[in-house]
């Protein structure tokens, strides 16, 4: 565990340190779509990080039983897809170039996290908060595990800048492209004709508690609900390709033995909950603050997101999965919150901006030193694999 921390602890120190370097050196602009040389992302500070990033992610073993699956298959030149045409071509050159799997992995951390931060190369203001959290929120747990998925997830994060410019065909190209990762993709095209327009779903802060508590109230009853939809968890099935692995996990015997009991008290999932009741709470501050039909954009997703997250039981994997495109965007609204707490100084948003950070500052740690093997947290190098 100590290894762990070490190597987990000294990069996000070393990705703060540039980003902090890229924060100085890119001014922040309240107009978040300008362009210009405050918005060139090809600088050495900028690429170094992610690359020292790729490196120790692609040399990381043991990532859950996705990854294991993947290394399998990559050794025995096999591919471990459901026929998406990008995510097979790639996996098809390193074979063929007959490279350690430790460059493969290497290459498709690099493709997630450069599509991750270009998202938000227009708000370099951001990256020291979106570095911070993507460590200490645990979003890097699902990457080298979940690959394809979190392949096409970081790609149609870029995306998202298109429905903002209302450029349709742009935004369909990189939902094509997403979807040549990973099939499921395909199903965010419907979000460009609800949000094009800049339209705010959530303006009201009761409405949003509300439907918040609806969800946990769902939730409740999730397992006398879930044969309810049954049409529509075949409509998915057929995304994905269907065939017998996804029958057999998809299917509503299949979903509810997904279940898998994370232990713990879930402290931290009822402090999650605070925080996210927290900003809604500020939701109208925010969207005056950052004033901007992207910022509107991003918060629909991430309180659709919540939504999707809370209905469900927690430790249903299989049931989450669909939705897991959302879960990305509480580490990206903790980072705008972060950043508005930091410039509205006043009493309250300084206490609040503390107790935050100190906050996931402690989980991080704290869920690094309690981590067993079981967790796929432990940071273990493949030359050390067991």
């Amino acid at each position: 565990m100590l290894q762990s921390l070490f190597v987990y602890s000294s990069l996000l120190g070393v990705m703060i340190l540039f980003s902090l370097v890229t924060q100085q050196r890119h001014s922040y602009s309240k107009t978040l779509s300008s362009e210009g040389e405050n918005n060139s992302f090809w600088k050495i500070y900028i690429i170094f990080p992610l690359i020292v990033f790729s490196i120790i992610f692609g040399m990381r073993y043991d990532v859950g039983t996705d990854h294991l699956a993947y290394i399998s298959t990559y050794s025995e030149g096999i591919v471990a897809s459901k026929g998406e045409p990008i995510f097979d071509a790639i996996t098809y050159i390193f074979q063929g170039l007959g490279l350690h799997y430790v460059y493969y992995f290497t290459f498709l951390a690099f493709i997630q996290v450069f599509f991750f931060f270009y998202a938000f190369k227009n708000e370099k203001y951001l990256f020291p908060f979106l570095v911070f959290f993507l460590f200490t929120n645990f979003e890097w747990l699902f990457w080298m595990n979940g690959i394809r998925q979190a392949l096409a997830l970081c790609i149609w994060l870029f995306a998202i800048r298109y429905i903002e410019e209302k450029r349709f065909w742009m935004y369909l190209l990189f939902c094509i492209i997403s979807s040549s990762f990973h099939y499921s993709a395909s199903v965010l095209i419907v979000f460009y004709p609800l949000l094009k327009n800049g339209r705010d779903y959530f303006k009201s802060i009761n409405l949003q508690l509300l439907i918040l508590v609806s969800a946990f109230i769902i939730q409740q009853f999730f397992t006398i609900l879930l044969p309810k939809i049954d049409v529509l968890i075949g409509l998915y099935k057929s995304i994905l390709g269907g065939g017998k692995a996804y029958t057999k996990s998809y299917g509503i015997e299949g979903l509810m033995k997904s279940y898998i009991d994370r232990g713990g008290t879930n402290l931290v999932y009822l402090a999650k909950i605070l925080m996210n009741v927290i900003i809604i709470a500020h939701s109208k501050k925010l969207k005056e603050f950052y004033n901007s039909k992207r910022f509107v954009i991003i918060y629909f997703f991430f309180f659709f997101g919540l939504i999707t997250l809370y209905i469900f039981p927690i430790g249903y994997i299989s049931i989450t999965r669909p939705f897991r495109y959302f879960y990305i965007f509480d580490t990206i609204i903790y980072a705008y919150f972060a950043y508005y707490l930091l410039k509205n100084r006043t009493p309250q948003n300084q206490l609040l901006y503390l107790i935050f950070i100190v906050l996931f500052i402690g989980v991080f740690i704290s869920a690094i030193l309690v981590a067993t093997e079981d967790s796929n947290m432990l940071y273990q190098f493949y030359f050390d694999q067991k």
